[in-house]
């Protein structure tokens, strides 16, 4: 949500054009982000009950929020050395096998898919000019 707020006020004295795909993004990742965050607070209940009949609730589980937040800053960290695109890829890719019940076969696949159609939206159809990464300019 804090990302999602800080690249809204970063945007904001652009032209209106040139901010109203950023602002649209940014408000749509702060509201799901505050969605994600009060169905976080809310504690989870089992489906099947216990021995006595009774169904168990669980204390919250903030572990795969703290694994979203680690792995976000490094990707952050990354992009300026390797590059977006390819700090995207490695991100997808061990998000997919950290938080999906993908095969890994399958989130590398879809990694490589989502990669590609970012590559296509961002760099070929809206120019939009993305990190090359310094170890990339040091192999030029």
């Amino acid at each position: 949500m804090a990302t999602a707020a800080f690249a809204a006020w970063n945007v904001w004295g652009l032209k209106q054009g040139a901010a109203l795909f950023p602002l649209i993004t940014s408000t749509g990742l702060f509201i799901s982000g505050l969605l994600l965050f009060v169905t976080a607070l809310r504690p989870v209940v089992t489906d099947e009950p216990d021995e006595d009949g009774e169904y168990d609730e669980r204390p919250l589980l903030w572990e795969p929020m703290v694994r979203l937040f680690v792995m976000t800053a490094l990707f952050a960290t990354v992009v300026p050395w390797v590059g977006f695109y390819p700090a995207t890829f490695l991100y997808l890719a061990i998000m997919f096998s950290l938080f999906s019940d993908l095969r890994p076969r399958h989130g590398f696949v879809t990694a490589v898919v989502l990669t590609v159609l970012i590559y296509v939206i961002f760099s070929v159809l809206m120019e939009v000019p993305t990190p090359p990464g310094s170890l990339f300019e040091l192999l030029l």
